[in-house]
């Protein structure tokens, strides 16, 4: 990533957000803040770049859709769960343009919210939100940090986080950009965190990532982010998962690739909506 602009990534799956809220039936996620967040010119590039003319259908085609769709409706399913468990502090690694926070449900009406992500994509959502007469948001800090440079438990130090008190992570399409070495050193800040903490991420079956060719959307999907500057550099292997995730210090509680995730949320849709071939969705849980 260009560290002196903006994720072009985090513009495209808000816009990817939007796309669904308007053409998904069902609907599974209802967040319309794309189309305010992100400015003509930038949706101008984004469909010269698709060479489509309708830029919903461009984004709705694009390999990488159902699964951003399909995560945050897992993710915030989960954190749903977690604050009925008591859970009040909720950490969004690489929040991108993530508008949990203007869209806050009944259930997280109390909740302390915490977005982390690169200095050029906070100071570029800062902007937005303000021009839009929504920021300051109350409970809510936007953290600008490079988590390339710093780890996140430093990070967080920093903040009005509570270290003691059990938080909800989510951290939604960012390892696949990240190295394996800085995937376990956030996974190992976010272990240290309080017993009940709980993380749900995103990544990439790495046996795919690996493998000569590939899989033709997989391949397309990542030519497409390699394009803007934001390749694809790790992922994870299924099989070893479990282990790699002990060895943080987290337990896996789950792990949903494609077949799962279309059964629990694709089940009798019309409109196309599936995960992308080798995502998976994994919820861990700090070990006490």
């Amino acid at each position: 990533m260009d560290s002196r602009r903006a994720s072009a990534t985090a513009l495209g799956t808000a816009l990817m957000r939007a796309a669904h809220t308007r053409h998904g039936l069902p609907l599974l996620l209802a967040d319309p803040w794309g189309d305010r967040l992100v400015l003509d010119r930038e949706r101008d590039a984004l469909r010269t770049r698709s060479g489509h003319s309708d830029l919903d259908a461009a984004l709705r085609a694009h390999p990488s859709f159902g699964t951003v769709i399909l995560r945050a409706r897992y993710a915030e399913d989960a954190l749903a769960e977690a604050v009925r468990r008591g859970v009040a502090q909720y950490v969004i690694v690489g929040a991108g343009l993530d508008s949990f926070a203007l869209r806050r449900p009944p259930f997280a009406r109390e909740l302390e919210i915490f977005e982390i992500d690169h200095p050029s994509t906070q100071q570029l959502k800062t902007q937005r939100l303000a021009a839009c007469g929504h920021w300051p948001l109350p409970r809510v800090q936007l953290i600008a940090a490079d988590l390339s440079e710093v780890g996140l438990d430093a990070v967080l130090a920093g903040t009005a986080f509570s270290g003691d008190a059990p938080a909800f992570f989510s951290w939604l399409g960012v390892t696949a950009y990240l190295t394996r070495e800085a995937n376990l050193a956030t996974l190992r800040a976010i272990a240290s965190c309080a017993p009940a903490s709980e993380l749900v991420f995103s990544y990439i079956d790495k046996r795919l990532l690996d493998a000569d060719g590939g899989h033709d959307g997989l391949q397309r999907a990542r030519e497409q982010v390699a394009s803007v500057g934001e390749p694809w550099v790790s992922g994870f292997d299924p099989d070893g998962l479990a282990a790699d995730l002990r060895g943080t210090g987290l337990e896996l509680m789950h792990d949903l690739g494609p077949a799962e995730l279309a059964e629990r949320y694709c089940a009798g849709r019309d409109d196309g909506l599936q995960p992308s071939v080798g995502a998976h969705v994994a919820h861990a849980r700090v070990v006490a």
